[in-house]
């Protein structure tokens, strides 16, 4: 495995740890709206459920993206890369 293998399987985990944030902010969204409806504010409701809908594209690459990163042999290549990295740089 080479440097650019492990930062893009990083980078892939950033992108993971982001989306699922960004899911998050969506059910929060939507809590908020359900709460704002039922206080009679369905404008602010409507608003809420406008921005949360552009959040649902973040559903689906979590998935992917996770089990992409804990593939056996991405995980064996990335233990072993590190580990032949740690012992050139104490010797």
């Amino acid at each position: 495995m080479t440097t650019s293998k492990v930062i893009l399987r990083n980078l892939l985990g950033l992108l993971l740890i982001m989306s699922v944030v960004l899911c998050g902010l969506y059910f929060l969204l939507d809590a908020l709206a359900i709460f704002a409806y039922f206080n009679h504010e369905v404008v602010i409701a409507n608003q809420f459920i406008d921005e949360s809908f552009y959040l649902l594209f973040f559903f689906v690459p979590p998935y992917f993206i996770g089990k992409y990163i804990n593939r056996p042999d991405i995980v064996k290549a990335v233990e072993e890369y590190l580990l032949s990295k740690s012992k050139s740089e104490h010797y």
